[in-house]
C-alpha cells in the first residue's frame, strides 16, 4: 500500500456530517433553518436536566470549531475538480476500483446501503486526492524508464487479490454445529449466535467477525477457501473441520480481484516518483490562485 493511499485512508473526511455552519459576512450573521433532510432546526437542540442548549449556541460551536476547516476542505475540493475539469484530467478507472477495495478491506460489516453511501464518500475522496497531485506535479519531468522500474521492481504493490469478508462460528462438535445451523434456519443472527455459541475467543465477543482477507492469505487455512468459493455474498456454510473444532463460515461480502498492468498504473507511478521531487507539500491551497477564492476568513492560513 502507498504512504499516500494509507494516509488518504486516515484522512478520508475529517468532517463528514457537519450539514450546517454558520456563515458570517459583513459582520451579519445568516444561518440555516432546517437540516439537509428537511427537518427543522428547533429553538432548543437539548435538555438536561432543567436545563437547554439552544440551537444558535450549537451552532456557534459548530463554526468555531469545524467551519473554518470544513469550509476550506470544501473549497479545496471545488478548486481542484474545477482545473481537472478544466485541464480534461482522467484518472485510470482500474486505479480508482483498486484503491477503493483497499479502503473498503479497513471497514467492517455494513448493509448495502450504508455500503455504497460510503463508497461514493471514497470515491470523491479517491478523486480529489490524485488529480490533487496530478495537479501539483504535472510539471516535474519523470521518465518513462524511471516508471518502468518502479514497477518492475515492486509488481505486486499493483495487484488487489480477490478478498472475502468473513465471520465464523467454531464449535466443539458437530452436533452443536448443527444446532446452530437450525438456528440460523430460524432466522437467528449470525452474530448472536457466535456470541453464545463459539468458542473461538478473537472472535466470539465480536458477533463471529473475522475481516477481509485475500485469496493468498497464510493466516486462514486452505479449507476456508475452499469453502467460500462454493458460497454466495450474504450466506453461511455447511459445518466443516478444523483442528480447532467444527466451523461455520459466513460470506459477507467479496471484493474482486483487480490486476493493474503498467499502462494501468503509469500515471500513479508517475505521481509517486515526481512528490519525492517536490520541494513544497502536497496542498490544494497553491492551487486557489488560478482559480481566485475569496473566502470568509480572509486569509489562506
Amino acid at each position: 500500500m502507498s504512504k499516500r493511499l494509507l494516509w488518504g485512508m486516515i484522512t478520508v473526511l475529517m468532517v463528514t456530517n457537519i450539514t450546517t455552519v454558520l456563515l458570517f459576512t459583513n459582520g451579519n450573521q445568516a444561518s440555516i433553518d432546517e437540516f439537509e433532510d428537511g427537518r427543522k432546526i428547533p429553538n432548543e437542540v437539548a435538555v438536561v436536566g432543567d436545563e437547554s442548549i439552544k440551537a444558535e449556541e450549537w451552532l456557534d460551536g459548530l463554526e468555531q470549531n469545524y467551519g473554518k476547516s470544513y469550509l476550506k476542505s470544501a473549497i479545496n475540493q471545488k478548486v481542484v475538480f474545477r482545473l481537472a475539469e478544466k485541464q480534461n484530467l482522467s484518472l485510470n478507472d482500474k486505479l480508482i476500483q483498486k484503491e477503493l477495495a483497499t479502503i473498503e478491506t479497513a471497514s467492517g460489516i455494513m448493509s448495502d446501503k450504508e455500503r455504497e453511501r460510503k463508497r461514493e464518500q471514497w470515491k470523491k475522496n479517491i478523486r480529489y486526492q490524485n488529480l490533487l497531485e496530478e495537479l501539483l506535479t504535472q510539471d516535474i519531468q519523470v521518465t518513462d524508464s524511471e516508471v518502468a522500474q518502479v514497477y518492475e521492481e515492486e509488481p505486486d504493490q499493483f495487484d488487489f487479490p480477490t478478498s472475502y469478508q468473513l465471520s465464523q462460528i467454531i464449535v466443539e462438535d458437530e452436533s452443536t454445529a448443527q444446532k446452530v445451523i437450525r438456528e440460523l434456519e430460524g432466522g437467528s443472527s449470525f452474530s448472536s449466535l457466535a456470541k453464545e455459541y463459539s468458542i473461538d475467543e478473537n472472535t466470539s465477543e465480536k458477533g463471529g467477525v473475522l475481516g477481509y482477507f485475500p485469496e493468498d492469505s497464510t493466516y486462514l487455512q486452505d479449507i476456508y477457501f475452499e469453502t467460500v468459493e462454493n458460497m454466495e455474498e450474504d450466506s453461511y456454510s455447511q459445518p466443516f473441520e478444523i483442528e480447532d473444532g467444527t466451523v461455520i463460515l459466513y460470506l459477507h461480502q467479496v471484493l474482486p480481484g483487480i490486476d493493474l498492468q503498467l499502462e494501468d498504473a503509469r500515471n500513479e507511478i508517475r505521481r509517486e516518483i515526481a512528490k519525492n521531487k517536490m520541494t513544497q507539500e502536497i496542498s490544494a491551497e497553491y492551487l486557489w490562485g488560478e482559480v481566485g477564492v475569496n473566502w470568509i476568513y480572509g486569509d489562506q492560513s
